[in-house]
């Protein structure tokens, strides 16, 4: 099976290249082959070891490392050492190519002699020297594989078929070069096929020899663009499953945003053979578009004012990604760094929501990039500075920052493909595209109106935090003040535009309330045992059939099947009345020695290990939120370290709360082990946001709700126990905190027990479980049995919030001390406003 790191098309490419030289070296070698003048010159390769700064920055994101690279040598072959090798091969009668070597060979050989030669057709200029090299590496395995032949299967790869998925010769070059890539696109068969390099205990691997041509390296560039436009569709597919209701926000965009990463870590793939021709793959894609213009006979530099190239070049420049990186590049250049408030002023025009993607003409098309883009570049600027660090900072505000701070303001390629993402996902929506910022603001007022009637608490204070961040708009608002500070002027975008063009990070902000709402709403409710207790004794009445069918509280029910078993019995679910007390004190932590026939009275013995531990449900959430924190440059996500969250995830779905394995769910678990998640890259994104939509009711369920419907039957089953047995009850609940107790007084007199041991039994009494059932039906019948369900099912008004009193959160972004702070630097002549004092600047 490939490993998840060779998943990206340049990648593929080279793990048959490496599967080549691996196998023959390998085999040569344990069959006797000995070339001493071959071995001493082949040199040992880099070990893929993260070193240095980046070290530094994957241990402060807290970002794994992947193993075991440390401890693998691994030798260059080069590439003329492959003939003799394969010739002393060819003489053993006991060896057999493996198919899937086979394949490796011959895929090899079919792309590298297809895209030179429409490279060549394209009118690329090649470097000198470059096409001779070409020429003797197909040479060299052209002739391994007529050494070869006579040991390998018939028909192991499909040279027709091949070219039938590349299709015909196209008059679009640049497709042409992508239909090539088309035999790594990935099947079944390909993902799920076994190495190819035979089982040995040994750690040395052999790889080829790098070709640093500059025809590699734009090899190295169109494979990038290919799995770009591969992970460019699938997020087209999310947000259109989105927009039809299939797929939530925030899994739409948590997807989107871990995309930005996986593209960030392929550039990072090729960066080495591009830096060797003294450039970046941005700095690559623009050269080779003005290349594909020349082609097609477009002048690209003949351009109107305000275009970024000749627009009969617009779909050859989306292909390369030039649009955006266009943009971004003047951004960059055109505004200094500390510049941190600013906007655009309409010079070119304003992006039409009505219109979208419906754009007929190139100029429509390229207007409506150019003023998205330009619109929201400086909102980005803001956030991505100490001024306006937000909830939380996406992979745009991220990369933008960067930008800003590099001297040069050249965009590497994979922000100039999140860039354009981000228009994809605007135009796509048209004029619904405020239906994100909506959604986000409704789960605002949702939160912020379920905590009214939670007691101050540093939980509380967490989830208000998060959902209180954007009340304000906090550009709006530093605009406004430079305004009066006499260092902005002209009429200000609207308040909130941000937001309402970028339903991503509205997706993100959405994610970022559930999570903090889900993990403080646990910690909140565990602690007093209320809900832990009031499970146990739904469970207790279920079983005495003192509950109808009809009647289910479903809020317990949801919270039980969500929590597990394990969070409120000690074994399986108890069946009668002793069972019901006992399970209870072994919950609080009573030691089961307490019930052994030599107990002796006195002292009670205690087990902390059976005491239950409710858990944080929705791991892969949990962990992608703590990556949306505001943390500044750090090392982006590969394809092995998404899989790896998303195999852990799974593997916490079968624990519990003290991270064993659930006993319900035991047996399943043990038939059905956990593999790898093993997917190509766009694939692997979908899954991810399938992930985050599943979890999505898990960490919506609202716990303090929860907590606070359970203790208000709590309160009421005190109340009826005090009107039954006065006020002596009051003693075994001496204070509030202990109000759980009543619970376990229950338990006691149906299981007729005074105490703990078999001497301290009594008469079981069924006047406290008959008045239990009696408050529970009542408690149910008045429609207290779904609170938690109906507050995510009911729409709020923001009235109905108006006299909430949340002073502490009124201003989370700081803005009086903002305003200070501009208020000084204006006094002493260094206002953060002007983007240019000239009259043709677009920014102001």
């Amino acid at each position: 099976m490939l490993p998840s790191s060779l998943k990206s098309i340049y990648q593929q490419y080279k793990a048959d290249t490496d599967s080549v030289a691996n196998w023959l070296a390998k085999t040569a070698n344990a069959n006797g082959y000995q070339d001493n003048a071959s071995s001493s010159n082949n040199g040992l390769a880099k070990s893929g070891r993260v070193k240095g700064k980046a070290r530094k920055q994957a241990k402060a994101s807290g970002q794994p490392q992947p193993g075991n690279l440390a401890n693998k040598t691994r030798q260059i072959i080069r590439v003329r050492d492959f003939e003799p090798m394969a010739s002393h091969i060819a003489k053993l009668d006991s060896v057999k190519v493996p198919h899937d070597l086979s394949v490796a060979l011959e895929r090899v050989i079919w792309v590298r002699k297809n895209f030179l030669k429409r490279l060549l057709d394209s009118g690329a200029e090649i470097e000198p020297g470059s096409d001779e090299r070409h020429s003797f590496f197909v040479g060299v395995l052209e002739k391994v594989r007529n050494c070869l032949k006579p040991l390998m299967e018939t028909g192991s790869f499909n040279a027709d078929e091949a070219a039938e998925k590349a299709g015909e010769k196209s008059q679009e070059a640049f497709k042409n070069m992508f239909d090539v890539l088309q035999v790594y696109a990935p099947s079944e068969s390909f993902l799920n096929a076994p190495d190819v390099a035979p089982k040995s205990a040994t750690v040395l691997e052999y790889t080829v020899e790098q070709d640093e041509s500059m025809e590699d390296a734009i090899f190295a560039l169109v494979t990038l663009l290919g799995d770009y436009s591969r992970l460019r569709q699938e997020i087209k597919s999310l947000w259109a499953d989105y927009e039809a209701n299939r797929l939530d926000l925030a899994a739409a965009a948590v997807a989107t945003n871990m995309a930005f990463e996986l593209a960030r870590s392929m550039e990072d793939e090729i960066a080495p053979i591009i830096r060797k021709h003294d450039g970046e793959a941005g700095e690559l894609a623009t050269t080779y578009f003005m290349g594909m213009c020349n082609l097609y006979g477009i002048d690209a530099g003949d351009k109107q004012p305000g275009d970024a190239y000749n627009l009969p070049a617009y779909d050859l420049a989306e292909l390369c990604l030039a649009t955006t990186s266009t943009l971004l590049t003047s951004y960059a250049t055109g505004t200094s760094p500390t510049v941190v408030i600013n906007y655009y002023n309409g010079k070119f025009g304003w992006y039409d929501e009505e219109l979208g993607a419906k754009g007929k003409t190139n100029r429509a098309k390229w207007d409506q990039d150019k003023n998205a883009i330009l619109e929201i570049l400086p909102d980005l600027h803001f956030l991505s500075s100490n001024m306006g660090t937000g909830a939380v900072e996406d992979e745009l505000i991220r990369g933008i920052g960067a930008l800003m701070r590099d001297p040069d303001g050249v965009p590497p390629l994979w922000l100039s493909w999140a860039a354009q993402i981000y228009l994809d996902v605007l135009q796509s929506l048209g004029p619904n595209c405020g239906r994100g910022f909506d959604e986000m603001k409704q789960e605002s007022l949702k939160i912020k109106k379920a905590m009214l009637n939670v007691p101050s608490s540093q939980e509380r204070s967490r989830v208000l935090k998060a959902a209180t961040k954007w009340d304000k708009d906090p550009i709006r608002a530093c605009r406004d003040q430079m305004v009066k500070l006499g260092q902005l002027s002209g009429t200000m975008p609207p308040a909130w535009r941000f937001l309402r063009r970028n339903p991503i990070h509205c997706g993100l902000l959405l994610h970022n309330m559930r999570v903090n709402l889900h993990r403080s709403g646990v910690a909140y409710a565990a602690t007093p045992g209320a809900v832990m207790c009031t499970t146990q004794l739904y469970q207790a009445l279920r079983q005495e059939k003192l509950l109808s069918d009809q009647l289910a509280w479903e809020d317990v029910e949801s919270f039980w099947k969500m929590q597990g078993d394990s969070a409120f019995f000690v074994g399986d679910p108890p069946k009668n009345r002793e069972a019901y007390f006992k399970n209870y004190c072994l919950c609080l932590g009573v030691s089961v020695s307490n019930w052994a026939p030599t107990k002796r009275k006195g002292k009670v013995n205690v087990n902390t290990a059976n005491r239950r531990n409710m858990k944080f449900n929705g791991w892969v959430s949990c962990v992608i939120n703590r990556r949306l924190a505001p943390t500044g440059e750090r090392l982006p996500l590969s394809s092995d370290l998404i899989e790896g969250i998303l195999i852990e995830g799974r593997r916490h779905e079968t624990m519990d709360g003290k991270g064993h394995i659930q006993p319900e769910i035991k047996g399943k678990a043990k038939d059905e082990p956990i593999d790898s998640v093993s997917l190509p890259p766009a694939a692997l994104i979908r899954k991810v946001a399938l992930n985050i939509h599943a979890e999505i009711p898990d960490i919506r369920f609202n716990y303090f709700t929860m907590h606070r419907s359970v203790w208000n039957f709590l309160t009421e089953l005190k109340e009826e126990f005090t009107r039954l047995w006065g006020a002596r009850f009051l003693q075994y609940i001496p204070t509030e905190d202990k109000l759980p107790y009543v619970v376990g007084y229950v338990f006691s007199t149906a299981a007729g027990q005074k105490g703990l041991t078999s001497d301290e039994k009594g008469e079981a009494v069924d006047a406290g479980i008959d008045a239990a059932a009696k408050v529970m039906r009542k408690f149910l019948e008045d429609g207290h049995g779904r609170v938690v369900k109906e507050q995510v099912e009911t729409d709020v008004e923001p009235e109905e919030l108006k006299d909430a009193d949340f002073e502490e959160f009124l201003d989370p972004w700081r803005l009086d001390t903002l305003m200070k702070k501009l208020k000084r630097e204006s006094q002493a002549g260094r206002g953060s406003g002007r983007g240019g004092a000239e009259e043709d600047c677009h920014m102001q």
